[in-house]
């Protein structure tokens, strides 16, 4: 297994010493993570979930906007389930964040459980992202909103650990079809440039 492959497997399931390095490189995704929040339109009592919560940003400020709400997290990385936990230890003990570590595809929460779901730079490692896309649709709330945020398809092609089979691509088109595969017919798109790389965010209402 060569360099690229390794990296790429660790960016999917950060592990050991390399898992914890993969979340001090996640923080380049915070642009596009405050946009995705932005987009969700977040309410004072929304319950939140985010799937591949990675150092626990987004959970963080998911938080920060849902003060009368509660914000859920899953992911299946050990390192990042610690360090996303040292980052929100306060809302943990006040009983506004939850952790779980777990599968996207397999979620242990009820139907209609969560009024906004989202998820920055994980559906290109899920292995099947139409059936993941319909469990999240099975937990969201009638009215609720799903936003999924890519980089580009464009913009990552060229990068060498992308071209290891690690990572699945997708354009505006491409998100928008996996979205409406699951169930989301009315499902768009809404694009923004950031450095170096141009933000896909699919969005879909139930």
């Amino acid at each position: 297994m060569g360099l690229a492959h390794t990296l790429a497997l660790q960016l999917r399931r950060p592990s050991g010493w390399l898992g914890r390095l993969a979340g001090l490189f996640f923080r380049f995704n915070r642009e596009g993570i405050d946009w995705t929040i932005d987009l969700l339109d977040i309410r004072p009592t929304d319950r939140i979930l985010e799937i591949g919560f990675g150092s626990g940003y987004g959970i963080q400020q998911a938080a920060a906007h849902a003060t009368q709400g509660k914000v859920t997290g899953v992911d299946f990385s050990d390192a990042m389930m610690a360090q996303a936990r040292r980052r929100n230890a306060a809302a943990i003990a006040a009983g506004r964040v939850d952790l779980h570590q777990g599968d996207a595809g397999k979620l242990p929460f009820p139907d209609y459980t969560f009024d906004k779901i989202f998820a920055t730079n994980v559906i290109y490692f899920w292995p099947d992202p139409v059936a993941t896309a319909k469990e999240l649709r099975r937990v969201l709330k009638p009215g609720g909103r799903l936003a999924l945020y890519v980089i580009a398809k464009e913009d990552l092609a060229g990068i060498k650990i992308v071209q290891t089979g690690v990572y699945t691509l997708y354009n505006d088109e491409e998100l928008v079809r996996v979205l409406q595969h699951a169930g989301f017919p009315r499902a768009r798109t809404e694009t923004k440039s950031e450095r170096f790389r141009t933000g896909l965010c699919g969005l879909a209402e139930k």
